[in-house]
């Protein structure tokens, strides 16, 4: 009986001591962003304003500030970028601010290892300052950080809580990871997907046409079948002038979509065709 007495006072003491999960007043939140071939990771915590005034009492001004709540909040880029024109390298940094009225200034530290604002700021970590000025909006409950207005090249990050946020425009290194990689790609021995993706690229960002021509063919050499290959291959004909190519790719693309059964690209054809032809 011993035995079974002692593990009973056991797992009594183990269950006073267990801690009860709790909801947390600033959940941790995650957000993972990609705009064109990079990606952006942003850790942070969600305070809310809860009946409060935040900016200038609870977030004093001129005041470093973790923007957000818990820990700092972090911000990796997995490619070098620029920010406010200002270059970044990639990496991951503790993304801290001082807010004021009428603008924030933005700090990206490297030094990520620290809960809330350092407790002996240097200089020497500031890898990029910049001043953001405040923007009024309307009422935002839960602190929220976001990358908006995606393209392929650039994007903003917008901080905002209760009815002031701010804004930074960021580029990103699309064009020349694109042009990187196509500069290794051997047309001989590419395979139909790469070529059609190259062409594309080319179409969608005022490129060489030319160069994009002669992928496209090459890709539907490869891949009779592929319905939105023949589309691509119509809008590239289309761009460089040649409407009666345009028309026939734009045909067969028609054809494959029909007997693929795929009534979005039949639509798209058929409303494409109707517009060439009556010119």
């Amino acid at each position: 009986m011993k035995p079974i007495f002692f593990l009973s006072i056991l797992f009594f003491t183990l269950s006073i001591h267990a801690q009860i999960p709790r909801p947390q007043l600033s959940p941790k939140a995650k957000l993972v962003q990609i705009v064109g071939l990079s990606e952006v990771t942003i850790d942070f915590s969600r305070p809310s304003v809860r009946k409060r005034t935040i900016f200038g009492d609870l977030v004093p001004y001129n005041v470093l500030w973790r923007t957000g709540a818990n820990r700092n909040t972090l911000i990796t880029f997995s490619h070098d970028v620029v920010i406010s024109g200002q270059p970044l390298s990639k990496g991951t940094y503790a993304l801290y601010t001082t807010p004021n009225k009428d603008a924030w200034r933005v700090y990206f530290y490297n030094k990520t290892d620290n809960w809330g604002t350092p407790a002996q700021w240097e200089e020497e970590q500031i890898s990029l300052a910049i001043r953001a000025d405040v923007q009024d909006v309307s009422h935002t409950e839960s602190f929220r950080i976001s990358i908006e207005n995606i393209t392929f090249e650039t994007a903003d990050l917008q901080l905002a809580w209760e009815k002031t946020a701010i804004q930074l425009p960021i580029v990103f290194p699309t064009s020349k990871i694109m042009e990187s990689n196509l500069s290794k790609m051997n047309v001989d021995t590419a395979s139909a997907n790469d070529l059609y993706t190259a062409a594309v690229y080319y179409l969608n960002n005022d490129k060489d046409l030319q160069k994009a021509k002669v992928w496209i063919t090459k890709a539907v050499a490869l891949k009779d079948d592929a319905f939105w290959f023949y589309r691509q291959k119509s809008l590239i004909h289309e761009a460089l002038g040649e409407l009666k190519m345009a028309i026939d790719a734009a045909q067969r693309s028609l054809e494959l979509a029909e007997s693929a059964g795929n009534q979005q690209y039949v639509n798209l054809n058929k409303k494409q065709l109707r517009e060439w032809t009556e010119r």
